[in-house]
């Protein structure tokens, strides 16, 4: 039997907010700053990136420290000190999960727009090429640009992006957000605290998923690259 010798790089990366320790990532040890801004920003801890004041990150201390201007609040749902990638960020289902603001959005986003969001996501997925075994996720903007970010955990590689998206001032509100990990309630909540509006993924979403994104306003599309993606919610947002 042959030796493989591509393996994915897991690395445990602690992230300090204004000295205190926030949380230590399992995670692939690469764009670290995106993956801080994102993670703040869909705990919202932070509300937008203007509230950092500094951010820095270490692969090799694997550390991210970043200060913020105010002091950081709690967060509407609770996260374990350690995020492991295969459990993602773990959000706890309760009650105060309803309280975050329903996405409303009025607009149609073009299936073929969204198609060529996750064409792109898995043709720049230049980790995944090397080593397999990753996670990508991509946001398309409503001017066509597209970041794309990678990581072992598909929680991580949705921070990573929307950390990215957040950097280049995306509007959110009318971009779209595909990934390669299937849709479970944390991944909702995710979309729900950057307004992003349509949520596609190559895989499918959990049950749960389906039933908050109906109450909170995201519309849910399962296997997008198949020549019939599967509409969860809110339909009318997708113009075929």
């Amino acid at each position: 039997m042959s030796k493989k010798l591509n393996v994915c790089e897991e690395a445990p990366v602690e992230l300090r907010v204004n000295t205190e320790k926030l949380v230590t990532f399992m995670c692939s040890p690469y764009d670290l700053k995106d993956l801080a801004l994102g993670h703040l920003y869909t705990r919202g801890l932070i509300k937008s990136k203007d509230e950092l004041e500094s951010v820095g990150a270490c692969k090799d201390a694997k550390l991210i420290v970043a200060w913020t201007y105010k002091e950081v609040k709690g967060d509407l749902f609770t996260i374990p000190k350690v995020i492991l990638s295969g459990c993602g960020s773990g959000a706890l289902f309760d009650e105060k999960v309803m309280e975050k603001e329903k996405v409303e959005y009025s607009g149609q986003i073009s299936l073929d727009r969204l198609k060529k969001v996750a064409i792109q996501m898995l043709d720049r997925a230049e980790m995944y090429k090397k080593s397999g075994g990753m996670h990508c996720a991509a946001i398309g903007s409503l001017d066509g640009e597209v970041v794309i970010r990678e990581d072992i955990g598909r929680h991580n590689a949705v921070d990573k992006v929307i950390g990215a998206a957040l950097d280049k001032e995306f509007d959110l509100r009318n971009s779209v957000i595909t990934t390669t990990g299937r849709l479970s309630l944390d991944m909702v909540l995710k979309a729900v605290s950057t307004k992003i509006p349509v949520v596609a993924t190559i895989s499918i979403p959990s049950s749960l998923a389906v039933e908050l994104a109906q109450k909170l306003g995201i519309c849910l599309i399962g296997r997008v690259g198949k020549n019939e993606p599967i509409i969860y919610t809110f339909e009318e947002r997708v113009e075929s």
